[in-house]
Parts: C-alpha cells; structure tokens; sequence
C-alpha cells in the first residue's frame, strides 16, 4: 500500500498537482507509521512475557510464561496402562 501512496505522490508532483501531492505523501507517511507501530506492538508484546526486547525476544506461552521452543512436551501415556 504505501509503495502505491508513494508512486501516486510522485505522479501528482510530475503533472503539478500541489494538493493532491500533499495527501498522497500524508497517506504515504501514515502507511509507515502504522506499520511501525505494528511491529512495535508485536515486540512489546513478546518482551511482556519474556524480559527480552526486539526482534529475537522468543514467542512466550501467554498461561505458563515460559518460551514455547523452551517447553517440553510431557510423555505421552498409553491410555491402557493405569497411572499409579
């Protein structure tokens, strides 16, 4: 989407269209910021359960609090043996 804003903010600079230009770029600039603050809020949300910031901070099991890639699995019991 914003590469679409950016191409119609220089084809209305191109055939002088000074107003249509500024709301092409202010779509343009929105685009960004929105996909900025996505990505912030995807990181912020992996750092709350983990402690750590950014990109490489885990994928966390929001019940547990632990990573997920760190979670074992438990051994799987055949359901004709009796737990004792």
């Amino acid at each position: 989407m914003s590469k679409e804003n950016i191409n119609k903010f220089v084809n209305s600079l191109q055939t002088g269209d000074n107003t249509q230009a500024g709301e092409d770029l202010k779509n343009a600039l929105a685009d960004k910021v929105s996909s900025a603050l996505d990505d912030a809020k995807t990181d912020v949300a992996r750092s709350m359960f983990t402690g750590q910031v950014g990109a490489d901070a885990p994928e966390a099991n929001p019940f547990s609090g632990n990573d997920i890639e760190a979670e074992t699995p438990a051994p799987e019991v055949a359901s004709d043996e009796v737990a004792q």
